[in-house]
Order: C-alpha cells, then sequence, then structure tokens
C-alpha cells in the first residue's frame, strides 16, 4: 500500500514538472497557414523550427489543392 501511493506521488510530481518545464507552444498542434503546394507548406514548417518550435506537420485539406501547416 504505501509502495502504490509512493509511486503515485512521485508520478504526478513527475507530470507536474514536465508541465512545467515545457514551452507553452509545445503543448498542444497550432495552425500557422494554408499554402497552394506541399512544398511551400514544408519550407515554412522547417522554418517555425529553426525559429524554436519543436515539430511540424502539412496535411491535404479538402480539396486537396492546398496543405495546412501545423506547428507544435
Amino acid at each position: 500500500m504505501r509502495v502504490r501511493a509512493a509511486v503515485v506521488t512521485l508520478g504526478i510530481a513527475g507530470l507536474t514538472l514536465g508541465t512545467l518545464t515545457t514551452p507553452a507552444h509545445a503543448s498542444s498542434w497550432t495552425p500557422a497557414g494554408v499554402f497552394k503546394t506541399k512544398y511551400a507548406c514544408v519550407d515554412a514548417g522547417q522554418a517555425y523550427v529553426r525559429e524554436g518550435w519543436n515539430e511540424y506537420s502539412c496535411t491535404t485539406t479538402k480539396p486537396p489543392s492546398t496543405y495546412s501547416l501545423w506547428i507544435r
């Protein structure tokens, strides 16, 4: 019983510490624009990563003629 309580307490402390050290913009996906070509979307995403964001994702929108850029 004591071991389980200690593990739960350490787990909660670890989650709290992880939340405090994570930048606000890295916790969820944020829309960053819509582009006509995948090349333009990837280029913009790489620029955001160079500026300090963690990662980017380009998704096809409907109709598939444009690409949405998501960053976190």
